[in-house]
This record gives C-alpha cells, sequence and structure tokens, in this order.
C-alpha cells in the first residue's frame, strides 16, 4: 500500500515480518511499563495502527519496507509517541506527519531480504523521557539460542488478528538457518538468507504477530534486527522471521540520515 494522507504515532509496543503476517501482535507476552519504550513509533492511518517503528534519529524512524505497501494509494502515515496505542480516549502525547519514505535499495529487487524503511518526519520530535533514540548495533549474525525481545502493539491472540491497545513484549529465542530452512519449517518459502534471522519458541507460545512488523528484535541489549514476516502466529514450525540491521544496513542509514554537526 502507498503511504499518503495519514500519520505516524510514536507508540511502546510488538511486531511482524512479512505481507503474508501483514501486521503482527506479540504472543504470549507482557504488557510493557507506560513509557519504558520511549523510542518505540506506530505507523497510523486514519488513527488505525498498521506497523511498528523505531524512533533513530528525532526526524527519522526505522521500520519494515513492506509497510508502504499496506497503505491506501494517495495516503501517507502519522507517528505518534505514547505509552499506549492511541484511542480517541488516550490520544498519543506527540502527533507527527511523515515527509518523506525510503524503502532500502534493494528492497525492489529482493523484497523478503531488504525489508527496510526510512520514514522522515515533517519535523524533529522533541526529545523527553517520553520520546528518546534507539540506535541500531550491527549486527551480521545471530547464534542459535539467542535469547531476543521483540516489542510491538500487533495481535495477542492468532485466531483474532487486532491490534494490541496496549504496548508488549515477548522473549523469543533464535533458531538456526538450517532448521529455519528444513522442509519441516519453512521449506525454502521463504528462504532464509544471510540477511534474516528466525527466531520463536520451541512450544509456538512466544512470537511476534500481525501488527509488530517494523518493531525491534533487540538482542543483549543491542537492536540487532526489525520485525518482518512469518506464517501464521504461535506455531513453533513457522517462527517470526526478522531483517537483520548487518553492517550493510548500517551504511546505507548513515548514507540517508543528515550528518552530524561539526563540533
Amino acid at each position: 500500500l502507498k503511504m499518503t494522507a495519514s500519520s505516524l504515532l510514536f507508540l511502546v509496543a510488538a511486531a511482524c515480518l512479512m505481507p503474508a503476517c501483514s501486521s503482527e501482535e506479540v504472543i504470549g507476552g507482557r504488557e510493557v511499563a507506560p513509557h519504558s519504550r520511549p523510542f518505540m513509533a506506530s505507523l497510523q492511518y486514519h488513527g488505525e495502527h498498521v506497523c511498528g517503528g523505531v524512533l533513530i534519529h528525532p526526524q527519522w524512524v526505522l521500520t519494515a519496507a513492506h509497510c508502504h505497501h499496506r497503505t491506501p494509494r494517495g495516503q501517507a502515515p502519522t507517528l505518534g509517541i505514547t505509552a499506549v496505542r492511541a484511542t480517541p480516549s488516550q490520544g498519543p502525547v506527540t502527533s507527527l506527519p511523515s515527509l518523506k519514505l525510503i524503502p532500502f535499495s534493494g528492497f525492489t529487487s529482493d523484497p523478503e531480504s531488504h525489508d527496510i524503511m526510512l520514514v522522515k518526519l515533517h519535523a524533529p520530535a522533541k526529545l523527553n523521557k517520553q520520546v528518546q533514540l534507539l540506535q541500531p548495533r550491527p549486527r551480521d549474525d545471530l547464534r542459535a539460542g539467542t535469547k531476543c525481545r521483540v516489542t510491538g502493539w500487533g495481535a495477542t491472540d492468532p485466531d483474532v488478528l487486532s491490534p494490541s491497545d496496549t504496548l508488549r513484549e515477548v522473549t523469543v529465542t533464535v533458531i538456526s538457518r538450517k532448521l529455519c530452512n528444513s522442509p519441516s519449517y519453512y521449506n525454502h518459502q521463504p528462504v532464509i538468507t544471510k540477511g534474516l534471522v528466525c527466531a520463536g519458541d520451541a512450544q509456538g507460545q512466544k512470537d511476534s504477530c500481525q501488527g509488530d512488523s517494523g518493531g525491534p528484535l533487540v538482542c543483549g541489549g543491542a537492536f540487532s534486527g526489525l520485525v518482518s514476516g512469518g506464517l501464521k502466529c504461535g506455531d513453533a514450525k513457522k517462527p517470526g522471521v526478522y531483517t537483520l540491521l548487518t553492517r550493510k544496513v548500517q551504511a546505507w542509514i548513515r548514507r540517508k540520515l543528515p550528518r552530524p554537526p561539526a563540533e
């Protein structure tokens, strides 16, 4: 979907990965304390949550590129910042219209491996206790067994794929590419390349879900990836798929963002 006439909101919440899983919620997670994840953004259209995102610069949000194709033609998103999903009774602390959407340069030719997008805001967000930055930490790989946190406003019930009103978080475990590509898992549909990583739960009780796309994967305290896709929610053999924030991705981000002023 193309973005043009709506809004992006900064919230505190969950994750999702590919077009098939379009907007996921955290499965088996817990609600986070208000304002405890002040870097979380909610990409919204007409007040409806579509994807998560991360504020990495006062005027830039990092999210998933496939979220760009989920919005109505001629509509732009709005960003808001708050501790809960914005509702009529719980308006966002900050609501900022977007100015420009920049998908990763390789997304068109390889959408599964390059599901990353920068969103430029019309004006910089004012940083305070409730609105803060989270800087990516390049990780070219994550070992199987690594524990990571996923945060988002995605669905909490795989049978009722509606966004959560509160920001939630869950701990997932990285799964080896060999296992994730095996016939009993994804069977190379999609192919889990070196730019992707699978993470979930052996019992299928912990997962990102619809609405979590674009949200952060934080491993060992480092912002290491973004929710990208996956089939089903809470299925042990169909774990969440995440885009790694590799050194190549980090270099692309640095080229797009303005340089800091010289001291």
